[in-house]
């Protein structure tokens, strides 16, 4: 097998909010792999942070070996590190993953992933999203991405079922394949259980965020 290596910087983007309650941050989601056609180490980092106001942010980085089971799709295992930090307090954990990332019919982009951390907790998260080709250069892309407690999970103040929702579209011009800014609008909100303990808690559980970036691979 030769060995390969790609990255991908899906989203690097800058997020305004539309109410004066919530901060503006920065975002981004990148993913990558090194390794032959069907076995490869697979890395994914998501996160924000605040800077305009209080220091606060979190991440979310998977480890994990990848192995490519039919044409179409990756069966993934391996660990997640998350840390989240606000302005006097830090916290963080370790997880175990089991991930199936591919393209469906319809040409869906699927990630589904598994999380058992190392209190017993576990999360599941679904992401799917579409490119929609308008012109050669200009593509529309929708995206959902939602997440769900086996158990409550006090600590991170999540209930269990579904505990909350990210409505994503995204409009990128391609300068080249590799390279595309683009504009678009998140809306995220809680959802079940969860989001009647953020609201006993006084949070937001709606946000809506208009969204400036760019895109980039190599």
């Amino acid at each position: 097998d030769k060995l390969y290596v790609f990255t991908l910087f899906e989203q690097l983007e800058y997020r305004v909010a539309t109410d004066d309650e919530t901060t503006n941050q920065l975002g981004w989601d990148a993913q990558g792999w090194i390794g032959g056609d069907f076995n490869r180490v697979w890395w994914k980092n998501e996160g924000e942070a605040v800077f305009d106001g209080p220091n606060e942010g979190e991440t979310e980085t998977d480890l994990l070996y990848s192995r490519l089971i039919t044409p179409f799709w990756n069966f993934q295992v391996g660990v997640q590190y998350a840390n989240e930090w606000h302005r006097d307090d830090y916290e963080d954990r370790w997880s175990g993953v089991v991930a199936l990332q591919g393209l469906a019919p319809y040409k869906f982009e699927l990630d589904n992933s598994l999380y058992i951390s190392e209190h017993g907790d576990v999360t599941f998260a679904l992401e799917a999203e579409y490119g929609l080709r308008i012109t050669q250069r200009l593509v529309l892309q929708p995206r959902a991405e939602m997440g769900f407690a086996f158990q409550d999970i006090p600590e991170r103040s999540l209930g269990a079922g579904m505990t909350d929702v990210k409505l994503d579209l995204r409009l990128r011009y391609e300068i080249k394949r590799e390279l595309a800014p683009y504009v678009g609008i998140r809306s995220q909100f809680l959802v079940g259980e969860t989001d009647s303990i953020a609201e006993a808690s006084g949070e937001d559980t709606e946000q809506l965020f208009l969204l400036a970036g760019i895109s980039f691979a190599f």
